[in-house]
């Protein structure tokens, strides 16, 4: 008897140390997953990806997208944290991802919706069931229809951003500090378990990256035998900075 609730006790605590470190490997491989779709995108070259997401300039766009890449893949989680992948690369700007962070809370509640009808045998349990769904869908939209507008009217007085931008700037800067470059670069504790196994699949050049983004210089031509570029003198600064780091 003993030794059987040894054995029992014995295979409780395997299960649960497997358990414990399954958790672990999805976390990492769940980090990995989002540090190499940033550094991927990021490698595109901010140009190019950046010509890719031009649809976010506009709001409304931007709200459409959030709304239906949440209702694709059934989680705000995801597509929130592919935005949030995409704003660190520096492909999207703050002011960008807000509208499709929106959507993205829009888009979600589909799900409740969808299993709302899973109580599609009983009509008193699907009433109840799909009033509990339209809380939170009408939460979401009233949110949206109230923010997105301010957001829209005050960044078009301040030519930077809205409210919520402000928001998040404010509490960026209080918590990070805004004081400069300087102050933005510490080392992520995340970030320097997960760059090893990343470097693996992905190695990039943040200098080439740079250069790339500039584009190409306007060719004017002088003559049958020559042809020169003539380069903006922000453009020659850029590049002369990015060789300087090279």
């Amino acid at each position: 008897m003993a030794e059987e609730k040894e054995q029992s006790a014995g295979v409780f605590a395997l299960l649960v140390t497997l358990k414990i470190l399954g958790v672990l490997l999805s976390l990492y491989l769940f980090l990995f997953g989002l540090d190499l779709m940033g550094g991927s995108f990021s490698a595109l070259g901010s140009k190019g990806a950046g010509n890719l997401f031009t649809f976010s300039d506009n709001p409304i766009a931007g709200l459409m997208v959030g709304i239906l890449a949440t209702v694709l893949v059934q989680s705000s989680s995801t597509s929130t944290s592919i935005v949030v992948g995409l704003v660190g690369a520096d492909v999207l700007s703050v002011t960008q991802a807000i509208p499709i962070i929106m959507g993205a809370n829009i888009g979600t509640s589909v799900t409740n919706s969808i299993v709302s009808m899973a109580h599609a045998g009983d009509r008193l349990e699907l009433e109840r069931a799909f009033s509990g769904a339209t809380v939170h869908d009408m939460f979401n939209m009233l949110s949206v229809l109230t923010l997105l507008p301010l957001e829209i009217i005050i960044s078009a007085i301040t030519g930077e951003g809205g409210l919520l931008y402000f928001i998040s700037k404010g509490l960026t800067d209080a918590i990070i500090g805004g004081g400069g470059e300087s102050d933005l670069r510490f080392p992520s504790p995340t970030k320097e378990i997960v760059s090893p196994f990343t470097k693996l699949f992905l190695s990039k050049d943040k200098n080439t990256i740079k250069a790339l983004s500039f584009g190409a210089p306007e060719a004017l031509s002088c003559g049958s035998d020559c042809t020169k570029y003539c380069v903006s003198s922000d453009m020659s600064k850029a590049w002369k900075k990015v060789a300087k780091e090279a």
